[in-house]
């Protein structure tokens, strides 16, 4: 049983991620700026959970889907609205964009959007980490990564290696719009890394209290046996792949019935029903959406890079 610190720290940073996601998806619909997002709606409480295990000196790479993983980690979400914005104050001094991010005083080395990208880039941060630090590196990515060249070779070495390193797959059950059972015959993804001397461990979205111990117990086993884990966690698609994508090819039900799968909301009702707090809950949403309205608006009044900067730390770009 989780204490109700654990339960609240859970829920709000998780709601600050759905209020930054919400908040960026109404000003491209109403065309305030131009950018790639893609939403992370009902896996939220996945990155909290990751961030609330972190650790000094632990690191983390994520992906094009990354907004949870950065505030997660404690990034600003004023910078990562700065960033795809294009703005100078952003992460990546508004050149980089949702896939091209780091944050080395947070922990987050990389997002890529290449597909299993990041797990070989893991495997390179672990292997550099001395043995006497006791940090680990924590990679997310999809369950279409486990199916490329990159995902076999990683585990692979990390088995072989036994390199300090937790693989994180958030299955949602597309490989960007291609169902997960159309691409592998075993889509039981966490029961595949045995062969290769990692660990498997499964977890789900829509217990979130049980998925939050289980992330618990898989950072714990990497940071004291110095091993890689594998943990697959189902978190079912709750929108299109991006931003203005159809959901046409998806077996969504009713909007209606969306919350019923929303981990978010699955965690709000049951700190509600342990603790009768529906006033407390309120008054922190109430907050965070201030702080993030405010953080947008300030993001969207910045200044962009100037030519100098625009160019600079860019390949063939000029100094």
């Amino acid at each position: 049983m989780l204490t109700k610190d654990t339960f609240l720290d859970l829920y709000k940073t998780g709601f600050l991620i759905r209020a930054v996601d919400n908040i960026i998806a109404d000003g491209l619909r109403n065309n305030d700026f131009f950018a790639l997002h893609y939403p992370v709606r009902g896996q939220e409480v996945i990155s909290v959970s990751l961030g609330l295990n972190k650790k000094p000196g632990d690191k983390i790479i994520s992906t094009y889907r990354c907004l949870g993983d950065l505030i997660g980690f404690g990034g600003s979400c004023y910078k990562y609205l700065a960033e795809i914005m294009g703005r100078k104050d952003g992460i990546s001094g508004g050149k980089g964009g949702c896939m091209h991010l780091c944050s080395p005083e947070n922990g987050l080395l990389a997002t890529t959007g290449i597909v299993g990208g990041g797990l070989a880039i893991a495997c390179g941060a672990a292997l550099a980490i001395p043995e006497s630090q006791g940090s680990i590196v924590i990679v997310t990515f999809g369950d279409g990564a486990t199916t490329t060249g990159a995902y076999h070779e990683s585990m692979n070495i990390a088995g072989m290696w036994q390199l300090p390193v937790l693989f994180v797959c958030i299955n949602n059950g597309y490989a960007l719009h291609t169902r997960l059972s159309r691409i592998t015959a075993n889509t039981e993804l966490h029961t595949k890394t045995g062969p290769y001397g990692v660990r498997g461990f499964y977890a789900e979205v829509s217990t979130p209290d049980v998925l939050h111990m289980t992330i618990c117990e898989c950072t714990e086993y990497v940071r004291c046996n110095r091993s890689p884990a594998f943990l697959e966690i189902s978190s079912p698609r709750l929108h299109g792949h991006m931003a203005g994508s159809t959901t046409e090819y998806m077996d969504l039900p009713p909007e209606s019935e969306i919350d019923q799968m929303d981990s978010l909301v699955i965690l709000r009702q049951k700190i509600v029903n342990l603790y009768d707090n529906e006033r407390e809950l309120s008054d922190a949403e109430h907050l965070i959406s201030e702080e993030v309205s405010s953080a947008y608006d300030m993001a969207l009044n910045a200044p962009s890079p100037d030519a100098h900067t625009l160019f600079s730390e860019v390949t063939g770009g000029t100094a």
